[in-house]
Parts: C-alpha cells; sequence; structure tokens
C-alpha cells in the first residue's frame, strides 16, 4: 500500500513539473493575429480610420437646419400692459462649398482606409523578419551546439587516445584548445538569441513558454507557391498601373486636394444662402392670441475675396500649393515602386541560383567532413584538416541559413510592396 502511494505521488511530481515546463508551439498566423490585435500603432490607426469614417457618412449635416425655441416676457408702456408669448425660430444655411466639402470628406476616409491597410501591411513585414530571424538564430544555434558537442568529444576520443600513447600531445592539446575555444561563442550566441526572443515575446504580450514553429525553407516554399509567375504578372501590371497602395494613397490624396481647391474656391467667391422662418404666439396682454410670423431670405457675396491679396485668394492658393506638392510626390513614389519592384524580382532569381549553389556546396561540405573525420580515426590525416572540415561544414550550413532569410526578406519586401494581397 505504501509503495503504491509512493508510485502514485512520484506519478503526480513528475505531472506537475511537466506541466510547469510544457511550451506550446507559436505558429507565424498566430504571432501575427497577437501583434495586430495588441499593437498600439494599429489602435491609433482604427481609430483614426472610425473617425475618417464617420466625417464621411455624416457630411451631410450642414444641410440639418437651426431648431430654437425662446421664451419673452414684454411691458408696454406708458399703459404697463404685459404681454408673454413664446417663439419658435427654423434657420437652413446652404453654402457653396457644401457639395465639394462631402466629396473630399469621403475621399479623406477612402485614404485614410488605405493607409490603415499600409499600417497593418507594415505591421506583418515587421512581424514575418522578426519572426524569420528567430528560427534563423535558433537554427544556428542547433549548428553551433552540434559542432560544440562533437568537438567535446573529439578532444575526449583525443584525451583517451594519448593517454594509450597513439596519439601525439600536440594533437591532443589542439583538439582541447579547439573544444574550448568554441564555448564561449556559443554561450554569447545563446544569450542573444533568448535576449531577442524575449524581446519578440513582449513585443506580442506572451510569456516565454512558447517556440516557434516551421523551418525557413518550408516558408521559401510556400512563398514560391504564393508568387508564382502569374502572380508576379498581376504584380507587374499593377506597378505599371499605378494600383500599389502607396501610390493609390497619393492619388487619393490629390483628389481630395483637388475638391479642397474647389471648396476654397466657393468658399471665397460663391454666394451663401440663409433661409429661416419665425413664428410668436402671444400667451398672454392685450395681442393675446395674435401669432407673429416672418420669413425671410439672404444671399451674401464675399466680395472682398476678388482681391489678390485677401484671406480667401490666399486660401485658394495654398490649396494648389498642396496639390502641387503631392503631384510631386506621387511622380517620385511611381518611380520609386518601380524600381523597388524591378529590384526585388532581380534579386529573387538570383537568390535561387545561390541556394542551389548553397545547397550542394553544403552537401558537399558535409561529406568531406565525413570523410576527413573517418581519415583522421585512422590515423591518415593530421587534427588541423579535420578542424578545417568542420569549420567549413558549419559555415556552409549557416550560410545557407542566411541566404533563406534574406530570400524571404525579399518575398516579405515584394509583399508589402503590393500591400500583403
Amino acid at each position: 500500500m505504501k509503495k503504491l502511494f509512493f508510485i502514485t505521488f512520484l506519478s503526480l511530481l513528475a505531472a506537475t513539473l511537466f506541466a510547469q515546463t510544457e511550451t506550446k508551439s507559436l505558429s507565424l498566423d498566430e504571432a501575427l493575429n497577437l501583434a495586430l490585435k495588441n499593437n498600439i500603432s494599429i489602435q491609433r490607426e482604427k481609430i483614426s480610420l472610425e473617425t475618417a469614417q464617420r466625417a464621411s457618412v455624416h457630411s451631410w449635416n450642414s444641410l440639418l437646419p437651426s431648431i430654437s425655441v425662446s421664451a419673452n416676457d414684454e411691458i408696454e408702456l406708458p399703459q404697463g400692459e404685459n404681454t408673454f408669448g413664446v417663439e419658435g425660430k427654423i434657420s437652413l444655411s446652404i453654402s457653396s462649398d457644401l457639395f465639394a466639402s462631402m466629396k473630399k470628406a469621403k475621399l479623406d476616409y477612402e485614404a485614410k482606409q488605405i493607409s490603415f491597410d499600409e499600417a497593418v501591411s507594415e505591421i506583418t513585414a515587421t512581424v514575418k523578419e522578426s519572426y524569420f530571424s528567430l528560427l534563423l538564430a535558433k537554427q544556428n544555434l542547433d549548428f553551433l551546439k552540434e559542432n560544440l558537442e562533437n568537438a567535446k568529444i573529439q578532444a575526449e576520443q583525443n584525451e583517451e587516445r594519448y593517454r594509450r600513447g597513439t596519439l601525439s600531445e600536440m594533437e591532443y592539446l589542439s583538439s582541447k584548445v579547439s573544444y574550448e575555444k568554441l564555448k564561449p561563442d556559443f554561450k554569447s550566441q545563446e544569450l542573444a538569441y533568448q535576449k531577442d526572443f524575449k524581446t519578440f515575446c513582449l513585443f506580442l504580450g506572451l510569456d516565454e513558454g512558447v517556440f516557434l514553429s516551421g523551418n525557413l525553407e518550408d516558408f521559401i516554399r510556400q512563398y514560391e507557391s504564393s508568387f508564382d509567375e502569374n502572380k508576379k504578372i498581376e504584380i507587374a501590371d499593377a506597378v505599371s498601373s499605378g494600383n500599389i497602395p502607396s501610390v493609390l494613397n497619393l492619388k487619393k490624396q490629390i483628389e481630395a486636394a483637388l475638391k479642397e481647391v474647389s471648396a476654397a474656391r466657393l468658399t471665397a467667391y460663391g454666394p451663401n444662402a440663409v433661409v429661416s422662418y419665425s413664428a410668436s404666439p402671444a400667451l398672454s396682454g392685450i395681442n393675446q392670441g395674435q401669432l407673429k410670423q416672418s420669413a425671410s431670405i439672404g444671399i451674401s457675396i464675399p466680395l472682398e475675396n476678388l482681391l489678390p491679396f485677401s484671406k480667401g485668394a490666399d486660401s485658394i492658393q495654398s490649396t494648389k500649393d498642396s496639390v502641387n506638392d503631392l503631384q510631386l510626390q506621387l511622380k517620385e513614389k511611381s518611380k520609386t515602386v518601380s524600381a523597388d519592384y524591378s529590384h526585388i524580382i532581380q534579386s529573387l532569381s538570383q537568390k535561387e541560383e545561390s541556394l542551389a549553389s548553397l545547397k550542394n556546396f553544403v552537401n558537399l561540405a558535409q561529406k568531406n567532413y565525413e570523410a576527413t573525420k573517418f581519415a583522421y580515426s585512422k590515423g591518415m590525416t593530421e587534427f588541423l584538416s579535420m578542424q578545417n572540415a568542420s569549420k567549413e561544414n558549419l559555415e556552409a550550413k549557416m550560410n545557407l541559413q542566411n541566404e533563406l532569410l534574406e530570400t524571404l526578406k525579399l518575398y516579405i519586401s515584394l509583399e508589402k510592396l503590393y500591400g500583403g494581397k
């Protein structure tokens, strides 16, 4: 009975310890969802978008009439008669720039929607680069750990051979030095990875009880599938036609600025109409029961704005200057987008060839290391040759991973250019 209790206790203890150390996988999609949910910049962009949407939907509200009700108490002298009454008044003001302002509010909202999408694309690119960089750091750390363990095993084997008198002291000491030299480098890389991983988790609002899933080669294949030749042609057409978020945003801004010019002209030179009606029934006094009514229509034209140095004229010129500035930005952005797209496509083509070469080199370096290691165990080569082969094998693997990351960054840039579509 005691034995059964002891076994049960150990099982529960083991389960508790396992639960405390258990980690869960964090996929790229989960990381993106967390970033978009918790990011302050995105939350602020949402507020701005909602404000612009509300302004667009309610842009007609200047057509609402002004309604007021007032009470008055009059004393007629010298009779001293007291008259109490109420007055209701409805007035409607219509400005010349009303419809231009309504159209501008709609364009402002559309531009803000594009800006919001660009902000989401920016955060998405940042999270993906961080995620892939951490996968690279973890993979390279695993390579360093494997290399360190191999060096340790080799140093232990050389120590045993040295004790048996089958290995020179210089060979034994070389293997020992080689192993000890790898330790601080591995520790340094490990600490750097832990720091970057912690920063990433804090950015997502997570604790560190997670690990990243997937590998760089899998993500490369996913991107290659998503951005096939048909997709690249589609993006090329979008670039040439200016159907790219950053370009579209400027076009919307120009449309809105042109509407602002129209509104400024109408405000400066156009007539403003005011229509009003009032009714005032007398509730007491000698005029009790009588109803006073009045209606008026007024039109005003600000003639002072016809002067070239007037405030209205300056306002029109300022809006024109804004349009000219935005048009220059659009011209520059169109050139930049086209150049960026060409660079990305050319770089991806080069990376495809580079990756194929590096993969072949990794296979050759691994085979060379295994052959040199075997030759060294048989006393057919020196330790330095095996050490160089090991170093070359490690560098080949790490260079391949680094190239995979650079290729992924190019795909992220292409995705960002096209708006993450």
